[in-house]
């Protein structure tokens, strides 16, 4: 059986009954790799436990995985409480999923002026934090929380990390207006503290963007987020989901989404769940993601083609504060170190198979 749809079904669906379990260990092994690739890892060795099948060597990565997850939560917690107490005007995105799972690191976006997010940036330094590395611009800045050890190769991402985000970006280029979304940051409580966040239709919204522009790729991560969010949703939030789409210019990036959602889901499961088909009625189907996720045996992560990144711009270029940043990435661009830089970056994440 294709693996991963293997992984589909022995991870289960909120809209489907019943678990497969793999056929022997090394079956479960080479699950897991291709789980981790596509950032489920925890959320697969969760599914084994709970069908009481978590064996061997997978048992040790299983409390691995559940020690960062932990670690993971208290950085966003610390944080979060740092800037409760400071005033700050934030809210923490795409980083507490509806399932188990341990993200690259814990991104905030705060929603305050220019001068509000050096301070929260001050604060940072002042409280336990270091900046890991120069910014490439000013919209975007990488902390580490250092309340348990140094950051040691700041290449790659672990669970004291922390992105500060003033502009939703990539480089220069702002894929989401964050002004759209003051309107849908929601507080809920977390270990007897507030923390700020999105509405879960608009979170989903980011998240689903941010898997085209910056990082081109879709993985099953994605994939169990839409899921899980979906399932409990009612029909209203259904509809916010689809106008808050609409209204930021990006429903090619979320209509290429969902046919990949749908496409995974017949295949493993026989059926789309109804409210994945309620919202391709209404955005349409995106046919040429499907047939390169056929052409490719369902292999995920799927990476984006690039007519979809540019579908997905050309969307976006309807709003002025887009055509602006785009202006200004070109201009900044004929800087050759950024140029070199953008350039290169672009060239690995093509090559890359997961981020």
């Amino acid at each position: 059986m294709n693996l991963t749809v293997k992984l589909l079904r022995t991870i289960g669906s909120p809209f489907a009954l019943g678990q497969e379990l793999p056929r022997n260990y090394d079956e479960a092994l080479e699950l897991y790799t291709c789980a981790t690739k596509n950032k489920i890892g925890l959320l697969y060795l969760g599914a084994l436990k709970d069908q009481e099948k978590l064996e061997s060597s997978l048992k040790s990565k299983y409390r691995e995985d559940c020690r960062k997850r932990d670690e993971q939560m208290i950085t966003l917690n610390r944080i979060s409480k740092l800037f409760n107490s400071s005033n700050i005007n934030y809210v923490i995105f795409k980083s507490i999923m509806p399932f188990l799972a341990v993200p690259n690191d814990v991104d905030i976006l705060h929603m305050g002026s220019d001068d509000e997010y050096k301070k929260a940036a001050e604060i940072m330094l002042q409280s336990g934090y270091i900046e890991v590395e120069a910014p490439a611009d000013s919209s975007q800045r990488m902390f580490h929380d250092t309340r348990v050890c140094e950051h040691v190769d700041p290449h790659k991402k672990d669970v004291y990390d922390v992105d500060l985000y003033q502009k939703v970006v990539a480089s220069y280029i702002v894929y989401l207006d964050k002004r759209k979304f003051k309107r849908h940051v929601i507080e809920i409580n977390m270990s007897r503290n507030k923390i700020k966040v999105l509405r879960p239709e608009a979170e989903l919204v980011a998240l689903i963007v941010h898997s085209i522009i910056p990082e081109q790729i879709c993985t099953l991560f994605a994939y169990y987020a839409t899921l899980y969010h979906l399932a409990k949703m009612n029909r209203e939030e259904i509809n916010g989901f689809i106008n808050l789409a609409k209204e930021n210019n990006v429903t090619f990036p979320v209509r290429a989404h969902f046919s990949l959602v749908a496409e995974l889901h017949q295949v493993a499961y026989g059926f789309v769940p109804e409210k994945v088909e309620e919202v391709l009625a209404s955005l349409g189907d995106e046919t040429n993601e499907r047939k390169n996720l056929l052409r490719n045996d369902f292999k995920m992560p799927h990476k984006y083609c690039w007519l979809a990144i540019i579908r997905t711009l050309l969307e976006k270029a309807k709003e002025e504060k887009f055509r602006r940043s785009v202006t200004q990435q070109i201009v900044s661009m004929l800087k050759p170190k950024l140029a070199k830089w953008v350039i290169s970056n672009v060239i690995w994440r093509r090559k890359r198979e997961t981020y």
